[in-house]
């Protein structure tokens, strides 16, 4: 199971191809990825988005499980953003993941560092 951040989401809508055959080979592998409410919104905020390309992304984003923030996720966010600094929508996410019992998937560095000792984080390599 892994929870997917919200910039591999966005490596993967732009078919940056190192992304997308390492989702396509988990997927392969029956594979449950999660998303979080946050990363739900960060995607369909994209200025400019046309009409096509906002329903692509809501096809694509049916495929995940999307954890709503409620009062058991909000506790976790809390108590992870005040131990690790996090900012808030990374803490949102980091919480997804320790919920889900899943592994977070991310390019972000700073959450790599600090999610570390929190949750199982692995780093997903980019064309970049």
């Amino acid at each position: 199971m892994f929870t997917l951040d919200t910039n591999v989401l966005i490596s993967y809508l732009r078919g940056d191809t190192m992304v997308v055959d390492q989702l396509l080979r988990w997927r392969t592998g029956n594979a449950r990825f999660f998303i979080s409410v946050i990363s739900e919104i960060e995607i369909l905020a994209f200025p400019r988005l046309t009409e096509e390309e906002e329903s692509k992304i809501r096809r694509f984003l049916q495929e995940f499980t999307v954890i709503s923030l409620d009062s058991q996720l909000a506790k976790l966010v809390a108590e992870i953003r005040r131990g690790s600094k996090l900012k808030l929508g990374d803490s949102i996410v980091v919480a997804t993941a320790l919920l889900t019992k899943s592994v977070l998937i991310t390019q972000d560095k700073e959450i790599l560092k600090k999610a570390k000792s929190i949750v199982r984080v692995h780093p997903v390599v980019s064309e970049k």
